[in-house]
């Protein structure tokens, strides 16, 4: 049987509400009163379209840190908050004392709690250079692993430190991020659903109520009902939690065409790299999330899933849709056929890249697959 693999961001939903939430929580951050505090004068509690637009224009330099860290393969809205909040904070620290970076580095986990004894530390007059992400990016190697890498050898030079473990992949501040942005994206309420914690504040009303779809519903529905018919087996690979995908898609009509065990999320991602912690990480670029999602998601074949992935599948019977340089990779490395949309960040900007890396076809909209596939 033929199948299909599909990204969800720029393929079905716009990346936009995501890139907003992303841009909002470094902002937070570093200016609420609850976390560092350097600019409380920020309304965090009444945001409309006009500030959030204001915000991520200032924090993600009107997108350009955005494409270039899509660019280099970094495909997470977790990952591109975090390294642009970091470069942030390392800047912040700069400005203590030795004894006093040490203390803020050897945390064991980071709440608020954590984040308000730093903001009693810091000179609330710290001006924020927004470009000095764009900078670190600018001198970095592509792939996520190089990234992390880079940022704490970043951390240690900028830090004069040997030790800058808090800036790692996956490691407490890299969890408190996350789950501000979750907290913005889900909403107070269904955060503590989901995340089975109390929600860090009470205020979030969640952008997730508020996806904005690429084609319209009935025209997506009516290509995945011929796909079946025409005997493809359909199936998601996405960076998003489980709940980010499962609720919006539930709404538009969209989660009835795929399989349970043929959804792959950056959930199942997240319990794989806790099981084969050797292997971190297993976000894309890494193919992990099409194997297993192209194989049933079966969590027995998992150590499969993450060791064997080169030229593992049929260029003419397994086709990957995505958006980004990263889907690209990952179709490139199990031997797939790549089809990438240009509804994604960079919209038709991305037509040169895709080329660059010797997509195999470059469409207009998801819709236009059906002038490959049937």
């Amino acid at each position: 049987m033929k199948s299909i693999l599909f990204d969800v961001d720029g393929v079905f939903l716009s990346e936009e509400r995501c890139f907003d939430v992303s841009a909002l929580t470094v902002e937070e951050i570093l200016k609420h009163e609850d976390f560092l505090g350097l600019d409380t004068s920020i309304p965090f509690k009444d945001m409309n379209d006009e500030l959030i637009h204001d915000i991520r224009k200032r924090v993600f330099k009107d997108d350009q840190i955005l494409t270039q860290l899509k660019s280099l393969g970094l495909n997470s809205n977790s990952d591109m908050l975090f390294v642009v909040f970091s470069i942030h904070f390392i800047n912040i620290l700069k400005t203590l004392n030795k004894d006093k970076i040490n203390k803020v580095l050897n945390y064991d986990s980071i709440s608020k709690f954590e984040l308000k004894e730093i903001q009693s530390l810091i000179n609330h007059h710290i001006p924020i250079d927004y470009g000095r992400p764009l900078e670190f990016i600018n001198h970095s190697e592509q792939g996520k692993e190089n990234i992390y890498a880079k940022l704490e050898t970043y951390a240690k030079l900028q830090l004069d430190v040997n030790d800058a473990s808090l800036f790692k992949l996956k490691g407490p501040l890299w969890h408190f991020s996350r789950e501000v942005y979750q907290e913005w994206y889900l909403g107070s309420s269904l955060f503590k659903e989901v995340e089975d914690k109390l929600p860090i504040s009470n205020f979030k009303n969640g952008f997730i109520y508020d996806e904005v779809v690429l084609r319209p519903v009935e025209e997506i529905q009516t290509l995945l009902t011929d796909l079946q018919e025409a005997g493809y087996q359909l199936a998601i690979a996405t960076g998003r939690p489980r709940t980010e995908m499962m609720v919006p898609f539930k709404s538009l009509g969209l989660k009835q065409f795929f399989q349970d065990n043929h959804i792959v999320t950056a959930t199942d991602v997240l319990n794989a790299e806790k099981a084969f912690p050797k292997f971190v990480p297993l976000g894309k670029p890494n193919p992990f999330c099409y194997i297993a999602t192209l194989n049933g998601n079966d969590q027995s074949k998992y150590k499969d899933y993450v060791s064997t992935q080169t030229d593992i599948v049929n260029k003419e019977e397994v086709f990957i849709v995505g958006d980004s340089l990263a889907d690209l990779l990952c179709a490139k490395k199990i031997g797939a056929t790549f089809i990438g949309t240009l509804t994604g960040l960079k919209g038709q900007a991305a037509r040169g890249e895709l080329e660059n890396y010797e997509a195999d076809y470059i469409i207009e909209h998801v819709s236009h697959i059906r002038d490959i596939l049937l």
